[in-house]
């Protein structure tokens, strides 16, 4: 903990400030990776103190924002600013405002208020929504009662501010199942850092998937399963659930989905499992009833991504080099022998079908074999892309969506691409989300849309990613990837050297991976597996190799339009 004078200055420095209704670019809001066994960062939590006696109603507000800052199980500090009937109605269970830094409470002789812009809200259920910003106002009812000023009307919630949500909150996924229930996909949450716990996560999975996600995936957790006693904290802890799936298979599929959650908690190197008190048993368990965080390794898409990088050189296919100094290799088959004006290709998943967009129509065949076929002719058509389940989609300027399974093409309905025209796409890893780049009323931006599949495809809920960096919004976006599970890779810059930036798909952690000022970026290609990204420069035919800390190397050869598998 910090003192409070400590905690004073440090939020004086923050007042400085003055900021954009976004997040921090930097900070110690952590977003992991689904392997991660690192510590929980520590962050600068402030030690809430009680009001003093005779206080003014600047002091009390300041108290009362200063004790939300630090989570304790039911704010005991915060309800000391408040009235005695307000500490018994106020829900800060309710969920979070987030506000921008360098605003502050308007206070008078009898009246405090808040006017300030939101980033966005967290819900009950700890999702993040950029939704939710916009200008937020709230008279907080500042009264005398026995003599004191106190709080009469608290907002609904937690109310914090972007930095300090920053060093208050971290992130933590929720792993729910796609609708062929052979995969994992990531739902993102937030936490109050004391309250990041194995008990906590695992209500989050019991409470079942997030507003937006929940149309494009399923659980293998039965209905009203609720937790019936105590959750260990490290080690191999046990979960003790009133209820599991009748059927073997589903049961060791919601075991991936605990062996996923828990695996980002540090100190949990396994769980038992129980059922109204029994043991339950799964293939997968150790052989003293326990069972490995691994188990859930078969079900993530990203293990079996190659990350071979694929480029056309010459009107020919090539598996590309990614270390400097090596050579382009040119595929066996029609794709290498024969000569493609291309200007876009995808290769799928395993690295055995390659898709080219030549003029408009799209080519499909495999990378070494013989036989191509043209499978849709469309104006527009954007890069291609290979799904995990071996489907080929593209996406139209206009906004048509089609999907290619064999050589039959099929219009998928998109009404979350309803009036905007798309620039660029990219599906993610699990198949069940889409990152567009998109321009509508003149502005680009970034954002998401899921993939719901019942009898057939459908592409629906827009979501925007905001991208802030310090000096103002990212503008100009051109193309994007996906660089983990849960974050993104952009390219910006219209006409110009572009930048990279990485950001996770809530745009609350922004990183800037630089450029080579010798590039005219025109095209991103990223692989999640081991976060590999290059840039393609369409004007000297050349591929720029990201290697770390703002450094790019140029691959050797005239290459174009790169793509890795997946």
């Amino acid at each position: 903990m910090i003192s409070r004078r400590a905690a004073l200055g440090l939020l004086a420095a923050m007042g400085a400030v003055s900021g954009c209704a976004t997040l921090p670019t930097s900070g110690a809001v952590v977003s992991e990776p689904r392997r991660s066994q690192a510590a929980d960062p520590g962050g600068a939590a402030i030690d809430p103190d009680p009001p003093t006696a005779g206080a003014s109603p600047s002091l009390i507000m300041d108290g009362f924002l200063h004790a939300m800052a630090t989570y304790q199980p039911g704010y005991p500090a915060a309800r000391q600013y408040l009235t005695s009937a307000a500490k018994t109605t106020w829900r800060p269970e309710a969920g979070v405002l987030v506000y921008a830094d360098g605003t502050a409470p308007t206070v008078t002789a009898d009246k405090v208020t808040m006017e300030v812009p939101l980033v966005g809200t967290l819900g009950s259920d700890g999702a993040f929504d950029v939704a939710g910003a916009g200008m937020w106002s709230h008279d907080f009812g500042i009264v005398k009662e026995n003599g004191e000023w106190r709080i009469s009307h608290p907002q609904s919630g937690i109310l914090i501010s972007r930095y300090l949500f920053a060093s208050g909150f971290v992130r933590h996924d929720v792993f729910f199942l796609d609708a062929t229930k052979t995969t994992l996909v990531p739902d993102a949450r937030y936490l109050a850092r004391g309250n990041r716990t194995p008990s906590a996560v695992l209500r989050l999975l019991l409470a079942g998937p997030s507003q937006w996600l929940a149309p494009s995936v399923v659980t293998a957790v039965p209905p009203a399963t609720s937790i019936l006693g105590s959750v260990g904290e490290s080690g191999d802890v046990t979960v003790p659930f009133s209820a599991v799936p009748a059927n073997p298979a589903d049961r060791s599929l919601m075991c991936a989905q605990i062996a996923e959650l828990l695996r980002q908690l540090p100190d949990v190197t396994g769980f038992r499992l129980t059922a109204q008190g029994a043991a339950v048993d799964i293939p997968e368990q150790r052989p003293d009833g326990s069972i490995p965080l691994s188990m859930a390794d078969r079900y993530d898409p990203i293990a079996t991504l190659t990350s071979q990088l694929f480029a056309m050189s010459a009107g020919h296919l090539v598996r590309a080099p990614d270390t400097f100094g090596g050579t382009a290799r040119v595929v066996n088959g029609d794709f290498g022998s024969q000569s493609w004006d291309a200007s876009a290709l995808a290769v799928g998943a395993d690295g055995m079908e390659a898709a080219l967009l030549v003029g408009n129509q799209l080519i499909r065949g495999t990378v070494d074999g013989q036989g191509t076929k043209s499978v849709l002719t469309r104006e527009g058509m954007l890069r291609p892309q290979f799904s995990r389940d071996g489907g080929l989609w593209t996406v139209t300027t206009a906004g048509e969506v089609w999907r290619v399974d064999g050589d039959r093409a099929a219009r998928v309905p998109a009404p979350g691409l309803a009036g905007r025209t798309v620039l660029a796409f990219r599906i993610s890893p699990d198949g069940q989300r889409i990152a567009v780049v998109s321009q509508s009323n003149g502005n680009r931006e970034v954002g998401l849309v899921r993939i719901e599949r019942g009898t057939s495809f459908v592409v629906d809920g827009w979501r925007p990613v905001p991208l802030f960096q310090e000096s103002g919004p990212v503008a100009g976006t051109v193309d994007v990837g996906w660089s983990s599970a849960t974050s993104l890779t952009v390219l910006a810059g219209v006409g110009r050297p572009g930048n990279v930036v990485d950001v996770d798909i809530d745009g609350v952690v922004l990183h800037d991976d630089g450029r080579s000022e010798s590039w005219l970026a025109s095209s991103l290609a990223v692989s999640p597996r081991g976060s590999r990204k290059v840039v393609g420069d369409a004007t000297d035919s050349a591929i720029y190799l990201y290697q770390d800390s703002f450094r790019w190397f140029r691959l050797a050869g005239k290459l174009t339009v790169p793509s890795y598998p997946g």
